[in-house]
């Protein structure tokens, strides 16, 4: 059992736990929140209704041509809306994930592991195709790795309680 001595209160303390979870949960729906946020101007542009795509200063970036690049659109439909609907189960997962409902609990953790996919998937083929990044894909591809993190951190917490 550890102290606080040793800086991890977690499994002696099962109130500093139950503060440490909700913050975690919380921070995991606030990447998820950026995640959307940064696709709604990509989904925006690819519809059409917006003309232009800002980036940073930096030869690296060129939001414009990726989210308008032929590759950009699956089934037809252009992947930041794609983005929008699937984050938007991701979100709909984490708020409904409690200790008590295990099925949701691994829906969650399978639709995080093809979110982490997908954003890497997405991050390489814009370096090795395109030799640039779209800076808004980016700001997503980096939420989804603290989503994963953060709700990672739940679970782990979640297992020394129960333990």
């Amino acid at each position: 059992m550890s102290t606080e001595s040793d800086g991890n209160i977690h499994e002696a303390n099962p109130v500093a736990l139950m503060q440490v979870n909700p913050l975690h949960k919380g921070m995991a729906i606030a990447c998820c929140g950026a995640a959307i946020a940064t696709l709604a101007p990509v989904a925006l542009m690819q519809l059409k209704l917006l003309k232009r795509l800002p980036d940073p200063p930096g030869r690296f970036f060129d939001s414009e041509k990726i989210v308008t690049s032929e590759d950009a659109s699956r089934f037809g439909i252009p992947d930041g809306v794609l983005g929008l609907g699937s984050y938007g189960m991701t979100l709909a997962l984490l708020i409904a994930a409690k200790p008590s409902r295990p099925f949701v609990r691994k829906m969650l953790g399978a639709k995080l592991a093809l979110d982490a996919t997908v954003a890497t998937r997405s991050v390489r083929k814009q370096i090795t195709k395109h030799g640039r990044i779209c800076s808004w894909c980016m700001g997503a591809a980096i939420a989804t790795a603290g989503m994963v993190y953060f709700a990672r951190k739940v679970q782990d917490s979640e297992r020394q309680h129960s333990a």
